[in-house]
């Protein structure tokens, strides 16, 4: 039976480079892989060689869908039952864009292609998003990037894919105190905490990745005070980072997450309650906005770290006005009140937002 061999035992009966034999790899990924050992996956693998390790994969994963790709033609010859083989070119983006859009999402990748640096982080950068939250990215053969081997594998690039994936251990490590809205490279600054974990075998790296997702785009979350004062008189929209524009028809936008970041906001209404204003890490505050204009900014990686609200003169006699702000990184809820700003202490981002206008 299956379920009696290891991985490993799997491995070496089909000859593949992966198991004891050889590189040791199996043995390691067996305790990542056997929790879902049963369920239906989907893996890719680049790089298929003598197709031993799809082999290896069809029969460990009873039910998976196995997807090798390669640059030879030749392996066309190892699409069998469960396998399917695909022709690309791992340096071409288009042809990882169109695997990754043909067969994705992955819940297991395994990169094991030309070992060329520059090959490993464009498929790095490519592949990962369309890796499922939960799933399984693997990059092999890093001994490559040392030694003298570097010498044959550098190729064009100034960076090796360990170097790259160090940066990555730096952010996902220091988590808050280093600020990923900073970070020049788009991939790192939208995975940078978006993993479970990143970790290192001899030759080889596995990264877990966490992203959380959202099942709508609008009502998101809940009140960051569910005792206080709900009113339909205005509603919020957010562009949240990852998410883009939120638009909730009640008073408060809370993401699940503290991933999700406020970037920016507008509040909207037929009639004139309020001013708002906002910032941004190491920026000033923006001029007052009114009811329905937006302030702030979208798409350009710079999260809210204040706002501040204000009555109307007209409106002051009329409603009284509560503001709560949720924080990344602090569990308390910030309240303020008319004209207060409401900021972390901690220069953190906006993650979740409340608005009361109680009438007098």
């Amino acid at each position: 039976m299956y379920d009696e061999l290891s991985l490993d035992d799997i491995g070496m009966a089909h000859g593949t480079d992966k198991s004891s034999i050889y590189h040791n790899y199996l043995n390691f990924y067996e305790i990542f892989f056997k929790p879902f050992r049963q369920i239906e996956l989907k893996i890719l693998e680049i790089g298929v060689l003598n197709g031993a390790s799809l082999k290896t994969w069809e029969q460990y994963f009873p039910t998976a869908n196995i997807i090798g790709a390669d640059i030879a033609s030749a392996t066309k010859r190892f699409e069998q039952g469960r396998i399917a083989i695909e022709i690309l070119d791992q340096s071409n983006l288009q042809d990882l864009a169109n695997i990754a859009l043909k067969h994705g999402p992955f819940d297991v990748i395994i990169e094991d292609g030309s070992h060329m640096w520059e090959h490993q982080i464009i498929s790095l950068k490519s592949l990962f998003p369309f890796v499922k939250s939960g799933g399984i990215y693997i990059v092999e053969d890093l001994q490559t990037n040392f030694g003298a081997m570097a010498t044959e594998y550098r190729g064009i690039a100034r960076l090796s894919c360990v170097e790259y994936l160090k940066s990555w251990v730096d952010l996902c490590v220091a988590d808050d105190q280093l600020p990923v809205e900073e970070i020049e490279d788009p991939f790192l600054r939208t995975f940078a905490r978006s993993i479970e974990f990143i970790t290192f075998h001899k030759r080889a790296c596995l990264i877990k990745k966490s992203f959380p997702t959202l099942e709508s785009q609008t009502n998101i979350g809940s009140p960051l005070d569910p005792t206080g004062k709900s009113n339909s008189i205005i509603s919020i929209l957010g562009h949240f980072s990852s998410l883009g524009d939120i638009h909730n028809d009640s008073n408060f936008l809370n993401p699940p997450s503290d991933e999700f970041a406020l970037q920016g906001i507008a509040i909207l209404s037929r009639e004139e309650f309020l001013e708002y204003k906002v910032r941004s890490a190491n920026n000033p505050w923006s001029e007052w906005s009114r009811i329905n204009n937006f302030a702030g900014s979208r798409g350009q990686s710079k999260v809210l770290t204040g706002v501040a609200f204000r009555l109307r003169p007209e409106m002051v006699d009329r409603f009284a006005l509560r503001v709560l702000c949720r924080f990344a990184g602090h569990a308390q809820i910030f309240e303020s009140s008319d004209g207060q700003e409401c900021e972390s202490p901690t220069n953190s981002a906006l993650c979740g937002i409340q608005i009361e206008l109680t009438e007098l």
